[in-house]
């Protein structure tokens, strides 16, 4: 006899408790409540045989697709040869890794510490860079987001994304992003490091233009404070080269990467950095440790997964620009919903008038099968990271699926 289906009621019947009913709950009358079955390619499919078209990818996760046949084919190949490893040792598997990352990533970074998630790494640069200046005061932009953990919960915009948690670590000032004089009036002695994100992800989707990078780097150098960028969303191609600081070609002290960073099998993250910073660690090489940092399996899955957003790049911008004429035609259709469009490689914030309408368009999406999010600091502005492999015929799917939805709003 076959089993019926997993569905969302039953499974908050059996297995909602496990997780917190209440949580559950709230999921489930958002009307966003999902029972995975498997992903595959673009797509997501649940356990009643209902397809996804994956324009949200859990931030960029899932860049290269879910279950990318060449990444896929990679791990298969490291399980039966690699063992997992320790994070005492090293490995080819690591080094070459290692290697990748200083010939691929911005100029001038070529050590590497691995971390697992990119919360841990985030965490991990900004202990580096107070270790390394002897200074506490960390400077972030304004309503980003760097991951829920200590140190990267500091620089979460005040909300209910924060407040259950406080008090969190002090010395952490936010300021206004982009914004050159806002940096010149904080930025000082005290200041151990600036994190920033190439653009606001979370919040708005905004880019600075072309001079505000620049004048970190400036400002950082003058006032001997690091530079940390936090690529956890924007690297791995998502701006439309592999690492989204090189679109402002600015080279940062530290740079913190993970979700696509191994093409979503596996979890993996680490802090690129400049020679030297770690010295201040003296004759101690164990000061930070991660458990599961950096296996041998993952460290050659990520490097696949590399070599794979590489080679898909200049395709997948194409389609990008063919999704990007999409939107805009959508924006111009209806301009009582949407007020602009921002799009910066292949990263696309939709300004909606007002909250309740981007959160009735990423549930009505979701209804219709596609999957689109919301931003957690700004529920006006929902976000497409679509996978490098998007096809026209996933960009004519979710252009009638928008359509149905902004029509059904009256």
């Amino acid at each position: 006899m076959t089993a019926s289906p997993l569905t969302p009621g039953r499974f908050v019947e059996r297995y909602g408790r496990y997780f917190g009913v209440r949580r559950v709950e709230a999921i489930r009358k958002l009307n966003y409540l999902l029972i995975e079955a498997r992903g595959e390619g673009p797509y997501v499919h649940d356990t009643e045989g209902r397809r996804y078209l994956d324009l949200w990818n859990a931030g960029g996760i899932h860049s290269l697709g879910h279950r990318n046949p060449v990444v896929v084919r990679a791990m298969q190949e490291a399980m039966r040869s690699e063992d997992f490893g320790s994070l005492f040792f090293f490995s080819e598997a690591k080094a070459r890794l290692a290697e990748m990352l200083a010939q691929t990533g911005p100029p001038g970074l070529e050590v590497t510490l691995p971390a697992v998630t990119g919360s841990e790494a985030v965490d991990q640069a900004i202990k580096i860079a107070r270790g390394a200046t002897g200074r506490s005061e960390i400077l972030h932009g304004d309503h980003g987001y760097h991951g829920v953990t200590g140190f990267a919960l500091s620089m979460m915009a005040p909300g209910e994304m924060r407040d259950w948690a406080e008090p969190l670590i002090p010395d952490f000032r936010a300021v206004e992003y982009g914004s050159v004089e806002a940096l010149e009036r904080a930025i000082s002695q005290r200041t151990a490091a600036v994190v920033l994100e190439p653009l606001r992800t979370d919040y708005d989707g905004r880019a600075p233009d072309a001079a505000y990078f620049p004048a970190v780097r400036r400002l950082c150098d003058e006032n001997g404070a690091k530079l940390i960028v936090d690529e956890v969303v924007t690297g791995m191609g998502r701006l439309g080269q592999l690492w989204g600081i090189q679109r402002w070609g600015v080279s940062p002290d530290m740079l913190v990467t993970a979700k696509g960073f191994s093409g979503g099998l596996f979890p993996m993250a680490a802090v690129l950095m400049r020679p030297g910073t770690l010295d201040y660690w003296g004759e101690n090489p164990y000061r930070i440790i991660s458990s599961y940092a950096w296996s041998n399996v993952g460290a050659i899955v990520t490097r696949t997964a590399i070599e794979e957003t590489l080679r898909l790049l200049p395709r997948a911008n194409g389609m990008g620009d063919r999704l990007a004429a999409a939107v805009d035609d959508l924006a111009a259709h209806y301009p009582a919903l949407i007020r602009s469009v921002r799009r910066t490689g292949l990263l696309w914030a939709l300004d909606f008038r007002d909250e309740m309408a981007g959160a009735l368009f990423v549930i009505g999406m979701f209804q219709r099968g596609v999957i689109v999010v919301a931003s957690a600091q700004n529920l006006a502005v929902p976000k497409l990271y679509p996978s490098l492999i998007l096809e026209d015929e996933q960009i004519a799917e979710f252009a009638g699926k928008a359509e149905e939805t902004l029509a059904s709003f009256g």
